[in-house]
């Protein structure tokens, strides 16, 4: 019945308003509350474990702030799949948060507002990013030089999202050595798969590798722990995920998808899924199911050898203390080590700065209150909030003025990380980490932090040689046009084989030539004459 009611109200505020006439930029006169606050609504696409933003005391304190009252809409899953619809129709609410990404702005031209001058007039802290992290201000804006969105900037990840974790206890159980080739980890695999590692008496229960690509999307690339993670030793530098198979070498941008040397890597994955050692069900499990196989059975016993992950607590549970982190594998499979330079996934901008984090309908009534709110999220203490969870929650602790403390979970049965996400916008939120901003970690962070020592002299090796800027290239709309159409052809000839090599169920060698002409067919080499100009544009070449 409140729904009902709050529903006609609003239907009637709509038409006293459409009466009344239209207010800036054409829209009709902002609403307003009995003490004069100004009424907005605003669309938040959250992790499906996010709690309602109505109970998040730091966002109502932050709209107290800035004198706003939102009425939220919070969607946890299936926004794709209505989005297009929403777009299409205008049906949009005043503020976007997480909700939008470039190609949006190019399809529904007039739907999202340019919000340049109202960052000039309104907003410091992200007149501040802007200055102190000028990439972000590349990030933010579109290729026409509008600014539809704003992005997020933390500086307190990682600069890669994925580790090789290998179990030290199976490793000490069989008097192995801990690898540091492709020929090494194959025989620590072969071992893992012939004897009883776990040593539960049960030599057929372990599984020695797995890895997570399923999920639409051409996960393949898109997945940060699928097996692609280990192709950078072959001398080819992976810079975020999501970037559809390309990679720059000597400052020319390239598809590895029908590089030789991925032709090389596949062979090499065919041949350890046809010796057991991959995880045959990895191509079709889920990420939960990927997930619970790393935490082991139902005895504590652990089941998977080798996988990849984020951090050790978070992947294993109470099995972390039997998994290390593994240096990058030296590739020596059919030729000498050393023939390709070793790297790593380099995720630094990925997983520092995210674009698209909010934008503003273009018939928000009052903008410049909508541009203050959004303006909040990047003050300071907000955004420590935003990503950790807030004060007056009970999920942080300001120490000092520049200085916070992540307390432990509430829910003590919860580990760090899941309990950030369950707490708060997280990393799916606007906000600005300063440098100089101290954060006393959770554990889990720590931990990621220490896992990945192992991986500073690959990721060192990162220069614009080798650098693919994904996150900073711009394009006209006629280029993302062109780029999603052909892209789409690609992906789907690519996606139709990788597995099928993989498993054997067709043959690499046979297929090869065919393959590479076919991709190239359905518009690779204007895809890569666009990418290289963006990427010329970047370097100001």
């Amino acid at each position: 019945m409140k729904k009902k009611a709050v529903s006609m109200l609003l239907a009637g505020v709509m038409v006293v308003s459409m009466l009344a006439g239209c207010g800036k930029g054409g829209s009709s006169e902002p609403e307003k509350t009995a003490d004069g606050k100004t009424k907005l609504k605003a669309l938040f696409v959250s992790h499906s474990a996010t709690q309602d933003v109505e109970d998040m005391k730091w966002v109502q304190e932050l709209e107290e702030e800035a004198g706003v009252e939102i009425e939220w809409e919070q969607i946890r899953q299936d926004w794709e799949t209505v989005k297009s619809t929403r777009f299409a129709s205008g049906d949009i609410p005043d503020l976007l948060f997480n909700a939008t990404n470039a190609a949006d702005y190019t399809k529904y031209t007039g739907l999202f507002e340019d919000l340049t001058p109202l960052i000039e007039e309104n907003a410091p802290n992200i007149q501040e990013m802007f200055t102190e992290v000028p990439d972000t201000k590349v990030l933010a804006t579109a290729g026409n030089g509008k600014i539809y969105s704003i992005p997020k900037m933390q500086t307190v990840w990682p600069e890669t999202n994925t580790v090789l974790f290998l179990n030290k206890t199976w490793l000490d159980n069989l008097g192995l050595e801990v690898p540091t080739t492709f020929s090494e980890f194959e025989e620590v695999l072969k071992a893992f798969e012939k004897e009883d590692a776990n040593g539960n008496g049960d030599p057929s229960d372990e599984i020695p590798l797995d890895y997570n690509a399923y999920g639409g999307n051409n996960a393949w690339f898109n997945s940060a722990y699928s097996l692609l993670k280990l192709l950078p030793s072959l001398g080819i530098q992976l810079t975020d995920i999501g970037t559809d198979g390309y990679f720059v070498e000597d400052k020319t941008v390239k598809c590895y998808a029908i590089d030789e040397r991925y032709k090389s890597f596949i062979k090499t994955m065919n041949r350890w899924y046809s010796e057991g050692l991959i995880n045959k069900n990895a191509i079709t499990n889920d990420y939960s199911a990927y997930q619970s196989l790393s935490r082991g059975n139902e005895n504590g016993e652990a089941l998977v050898g080798a996988c990849f992950g984020w951090e050790e607590t978070d992947k294993f549970g109470t099995l972390s203390d039997q998994y290390i982190a593994v240096a990058p594998l030296v590739y020596d499979d059919g030729v000498k080590a050393g023939t390709y330079e070793t790297y790593w996934n380099y995720d630094m901008d990925q997983l520092n700065m995210q674009a698209d984090r909010v934008a503003m309908s273009a018939k928000c009534a009052d903008k410049e209150a909508a541009m203050k709110f959004i303006d909040g999220f990047y003050d300071q203490t907000k955004s420590v909030e935003v990503l950790f969870g807030g004060i007056s929650d009970g999920c942080v602790e300001k120490v000092d003025d520049n200085h916070y403390k992540v307390l432990p979970p509430q829910d003590e049965e919860m580990d760090p990380g899941t309990w950030k996400w369950t707490s708060t916008f997280a990393d799916f939120g606007p906000l600005y980490i300063r440098e100089y901003v101290e954060i006393e970690m959770s554990q889990d962070m720590e931990n990621a932090l220490n896992e990945r020592s192992v991986y500073e002299e690959a990721l060192s090796k990162n220069n614009e040689n080798i650098y693919y800027p994904q996150l900073f290239m711009k394009y006209t709309d006629e280029e993302q046009n062109t780029m999603a159409m052909n892209q789409a052809n690609i992906n789907n000839i690519i996606d139709n084989k990788w597995s099928l090599w993989i498993t054997g169920e067709a043959d690499i060698d046979a297929e090869w030539d065919s393959y590479v002409q076919s991709v190239k067919d359905a518009g690779l080499e204007e895809v890569l004459k666009i990418r290289q100009n963006a990427f010329d544009n970047y370097l100001g070449e």
